[in-house]
């Protein structure tokens, strides 16, 4: 099976190629960098932006596309990301419709929701983006939604909830307490620290797009997240016990708006839909993310 997968050379997209290269697949990557970064048969230097996704003739029949780019930036690029996200998934629908290419499967994110407001959160949950990139998100499963209607294109949107991995972003809470673990510093908690997070790693997002794509029942908009939800308080004291670390867990006393928040994600869709099954435990994501830090 031949497939197209975008963004391949950001933290989920090599990622996800190096998956679907293991599975056997040939793999089209498309990125905006000259080289590739991840370990491709074949390589598009395309920027989105551009219309140059339809001078591409693929050398061979394109099972499925995997759409991955997006453009994350925040004020004062507005603009800009909607421009590269919404249109960009449209061009894309539409080079599916040209080479009549019968799978779409895209990445959306879990915060579009804005904060949760009923448990479990399941696929109809209210939807409030925070930002204009999740803005985008809707539009982009809105998108996919009406090529899956008119054009006949199975597509589905997965909302991912807070991914981990080797080439995340180390600014955020979870490298952040690990690398602090790692190197015995005290690791400072916001409020009370019962914010409740749910992290994927990148290989079950791997392993859930590749269940989605062998499966036709799979269309539509879909959680993808794993059982590995924990608050941020417990996630310190994990990281210190797991790793035998002599860091200290203080509060510093400030505030944290969030400390309310539970993301308590519903998998009953994609479970009832796929084979997917999250597989790879926290402790692992922690003991991954520290021999890195360690090397």
């Amino acid at each position: 099976m031949n497939v197209l997968i975008t963004g391949s050379n950001g933290f989920i997209g090599h990622h996800i190629c190096n998956f679907f290269k293991q599975k056997g697949f040939y793999v089209v990557g498309l990125g905006r960098k000259k080289e590739s970064l991840a370990t491709v048969d074949k390589y598009l230097n395309i920027d989105l932006d551009t219309n140059d996704i339809f001078d591409y003739q693929p050398d061979n029949q394109i099972d499925a596309v995997i759409h991955l780019a997006a453009d994350m930036r925040k004020e004062p690029y507005c603009v800009d990301v909607v421009s590269a996200n919404c249109s960009g998934t449209q061009r894309l629908l539409q080079f599916c419709e040209q080479n009549k290419i019968e799978t779409f499967l895209q990445l959306s994110s879990l915060p579009v929701i804005g904060h949760p407001v009923s448990h479990p959160i399941t696929e109809n949950h209210p939807i409030c983006p925070p930002t204009v990139y999740h803005c985008t998100k809707v539009m982009e499963e809105i998108l996919a939604d009406y090529a899956m209607r008119t054009k006949k294109i199975r597509t589905a949107s997965f909302r991912i909830s807070a991914p981990v991995g080797i080439g995340m972003n180390l600014r955020t809470i979870f490298p952040t307490f690990v690398k602090y673990a790692v190197e015995n510093k005290d690791i400072v908690i916001y409020g009370k620290g019962l914010r409740q997070q749910t992290y994927i790693h990148v290989n079950d997002i791997a392993s859930g797009l590749y269940s989605a794509l062998l499966s036709s029942r799979c269309s539509g908009v879909y959680n993808l997240s794993s059982f590995n939800r924990i608050s941020n308080v417990d996630l310190a004291k994990l990281c210190v016990s797991l790793l035998n670390s002599k860091s200290k867990i203080v509060f510093n006393g400030l505030p944290d708006v969030y400390d309310s928040d539970i993301w308590d994600v519903s998998l009953d869709k994609i479970m009832r839909d796929t084979d997917f099954r999250p597989q790879i435990s926290l402790e692992y994501c922690i003991n991954e993310l520290a021999n890195c830090f360690k090397k």
